[in-house]
């Protein structure tokens, strides 16, 4: 029945109808990689879809504004209609080189969270270290004891591709420590060496990259030195996950990097602790992984400011940003507040 509705709403061009519920808010929306191939899987998002998308939020007249215009927004109380944020994390190249001339073209900002180690060369993203040993070992099983990962086929491609996606799925349970043992052990049974820097779909952003998009409306924040889960490591590593990428943004770009995002962003992936932290180091904000939204007009945490995955269905993108998301869950929350 929702599915049917949706595609009513769709067919008959209805989406104006909710607009009103646009009000005060906006979409926020977070990509990772952009690649024609992908095609619009977990993995990633196409530059096609991405335009179809630009052309939609043009032709019906949204506000696409940056990020920081609406954090300032909720800080000051400020009037917001059909207004949709993208934002980007971790930094890798693909953005640059598929995604940057679209926003460009549109005229439209973007917010990309860098992760400091991996655009200054220093890192191998710890999942992408997970896909490539997997993907590229002439190994055909794993076999993990002391972290009961037995017998993991990897014979074939799509065997490696499920071994990959439940090992990075433990390792996010794990303390950071336990966690990069783990790979390191991985790295040894698999006999894969990943000692130079990420290639091709792995890359980073370098900083001629970044002072470009600088020019074009593309704002620049934290995302971490290393990006470790934030509730998984030490108060120490804490403050220097957080100082050192704000400070390395602000040096390089002469403006202010006070918006931060907690790698994974899910509920119990940051504590109460990080936001003290960050409070100290003057950030104004953070934004999660948790879908949402956030009201100008009410009293919002601006440490826990919430975010949608950008869909790959134009249904459900439509639906998010036209009003009718939100009006679903007000008539969610008034249903369950009277039964309460």
């Amino acid at each position: 029945m929702k599915a049917f509705l949706l595609k009513l709403v769709n067919y008959l061009n209805l989406y104006s109808m909710f607009n009103g519920y646009t009000k005060n808010t906006a979409t926020i929306f977070m990509l990772h990689r952009i690649d024609p191939e992908y095609e619009n899987t977990s993995a990633g998002f196409s530059p096609a879809l991405l335009r179809e998308y630009f052309e939609y939020l043009k032709k019906n007249q949204y506000n696409v504004i940056s990020l920081s215009s609406y954090m300032n927004a909720l800080i000051k109380n400020e009037d917001t209609t059909k207004a949709v944020v993208f934002t980007v994390d971790d930094g890798y190249r693909n953005f640059y080189l598929n995604a940057f001339k679209i926003f460009r073209e549109f005229n439209y900002p973007a917010t990309i969270f860098i992760t400091s180690d991996f655009i200054n060369g220093k890192l191998f993203f710890w999942w992408d270290t997970i896909e490539y040993a997997v993907m590229s070992t002439k190994k055909r099983v794993i076999n993990l004891p002391n972290w009961n990962l037995n017998n993991i086929q990897i014979k074939t491609d799509s065997q490696k591709a499920e071994a990959v996606s439940y090992i990075v799925g433990f390792c996010k349970k794990l303390k950071n420590t336990n966690k990069l043992n783990l790979i390191e052990k991985l790295l040894e049974l698999l006999d894969v060496n990943i000692s130079g820097q990420p290639m091709n779909e792995y890359a980073p952003l370098s900083w001629d990259d970044i002072f470009e998009m600088k020019k074009h409306g593309i704002e620049f924040h934290p995302h971490t030195k290393t990006h470790p889960i934030m509730s998984r490591i030490s108060k120490a590593q804490k403050l220097e996950e957080l100082s050192e990428p704000k400070q390395t943004i602000e040096k390089k770009l002469s403006v202010p990097a006070n918006i931060f995002c907690y790698p994974n962003g899910g509920f119990g992936d940051f504590d109460e602790e990080t936001i003290g932290i960050l409070k100290s180091l003057n950030y104004i904000g953070a934004v999660t992984g948790i879908p949402g939204f956030n009201n100008t007009k009410n009293k919002t945490d601006m440490f826990r400011v919430h975010r949608f995955g950008l869909p790959s269905d134009p249904i459900l993108f439509k639906q998010y940003i036209c009003g009718l998301e939100q009006a679903k869950r007000q008539l969610l929350g008034c249903f369950l507040h009277k039964y309460r």
